[in-house]
């Protein structure tokens, strides 16, 4: 997933702007009170573990709306995920060393010994199963970002959400100080909901920059400029009606499970998440004047 607010050149405007079509996306998300000491805390981390001395752009401003109701540490940790995530998409041959330190090896460059620091934090934490998701997540990402052919339509949704960071949302839970249990975590409703959550983040992006879902649509179904925009924007819609369908889906399976009232109470604050980070995300584009056919 991108933070960045650059647009390349030659995007074409949306004939219907997103936010007319996605009601469950045009209120905006609340933000939370300590947004500028989130940021002065990950530009200070930033610069102790010698990353660029700027943070990725807007990690702050996205964390504070995913999070704006927890504690500013919530925020903050994942704040520092994405700036680290964002460099990690630059920088994708730091895969070998990054794994090397999560076997707990001594890190190398700037961008493992980041990787280093918030691994201490949150790993003790987690299980095994999280610990491997995560890495399996990171490669994957790492073989989506070597991979820059421009796939067929219906094979775009797996290609872009490794492509755009999928294993981002494995991050909430460590920041939130959750492990979805098993059960809840390999069900078909909730494994829907990830998914989805992802999709939505990473066609929003895609519209954005006009290319990858874009240009999929483009190549594989004839459309050009607008047009292709406009089915991907249709294909949000329709998959942001799936993801709600799929969230309101959780409490049944979570009781299923038989979770007590605090662990049950988690896993679906968890799913809410999810549901957050889409509408943060896209409200981090608008925010800039490039993303106004959006609006």
């Amino acid at each position: 997933m991108r933070t960045g607010l650059d647009r390349p050149s030659g995007g074409a405007t949306l004939p219907v702007p997103l936010t007319e079509r996605l009601a469950a996306m045009a209120a905006p998300c609340p933000m939370h009170p300590s947004t500028y000491q989130i940021e002065a805390a990950v530009l200070d981390w930033s610069r102790r573990v010698g990353l660029d001395t700027e943070p990725g752009a807007g990690a702050h401003l996205l964390a504070g709306r995913a999070f704006a109701r927890y504690g500013m540490g919530t925020a903050t940790l994942f704040a520092r995920w994405l700036t680290w995530t964002s460099r990690f998409r630059e920088e994708p041959s730091a895969l070998a060393g990054v794994l090397t330190v999560a076997g707990g090896g001594e890190p190398g460059p700037p961008l493992e010994r980041a990787f280093a620091d918030l691994w201490r934090i949150c790993a003790p934490g987690m299980g095994d199963e999280w610990r491997a998701r995560f890495l399996a997540g990171l490669t994957a990402q790492h073989a989506a970002l070597l991979d820059t052919r421009t796939p067929p339509v219906e094979e775009y949704p797996a290609l872009g959400r490794a492509r755009s960071g999928q294993c981002l949302f494995d991050l909430v839970e460590p920041c939130m100080g959750v492990e979805v249990p098993a059960p809840v975590r390999e069900s078909a409703q909730w494994r829907a909901v990830v998914e989805a959550s992802g999709d939505v983040t990473a066609w929003c992006d895609d519209l954005a920059a006009g290319s990858g879902y874009v240009a999929a649509a483009s190549a594989s179904l004839g459309l050009c400029g607008a047009a292709a925009e406009q089915w991907v924007v249709d294909r949000v819609v329709d998959r942001m009606e799936e993801l709600w369908a799929a969230a309101r889906a959780v409490p049944v399976v979570v009781e299923r499970h038989g979770l007590g009232f605090a662990d049950s109470r988690e896993v679906v604050q968890v799913a809410c998440a999810f549901l957050t980070i889409p509408r943060a995300y896209l409200e981090l584009l608008l925010e800039s004047p490039r993303y106004r056919h959006l609006r």
